[in-house]
């Protein structure tokens, strides 16, 4: 079965919304070429709240979940972005993939 792992974070007021999207696509850039078991990697901004963003990530094989959190491109990717996000929104829950449907999500760069 696959697993989830949704990230809801704002940015801080001061914070700098280009590093943190840069994390995120040198982030991506690890998944698809060294985690394969990564299905999907959808990162969100609030349309009213540029502030606002989500990351929700489907992983194949829910035990790579552990590889990946101690890797070195989470540190890298957690030292970028931590800086500019309020860490009291921060949350990861884990959730089961019970119904999934589309036609796939178009590629965003």
């Amino acid at each position: 079965m696959s697993m989830t792992i949704v990230n809801d974070y704002f940015f801080k007021p001061d914070g700098d919304v280009k590093q943190g999207k840069a994390a995120a696509a040198e982030l991506l850039a690890y998944f698809k070429a060294d985690v394969p078991e990564v299905e999907l990697s959808l990162w969100l901004e609030a349309q009213d709240n540029p502030l606002h963003h989500f990351h929700i990530t489907v992983f194949g094989d829910p035990d790579v979940i552990q590889k990946v959190r101690g890797s070195e491109a989470i540190k890298r990717f957690t030292n970028r972005l931590y800086p500019h996000i309020d860490h009291s929104t921060f949350i990861s829950p884990a959730c089961n993939v019970w119904l999934a449907g589309g036609r796939g999500v178009k590629q965003v760069s």
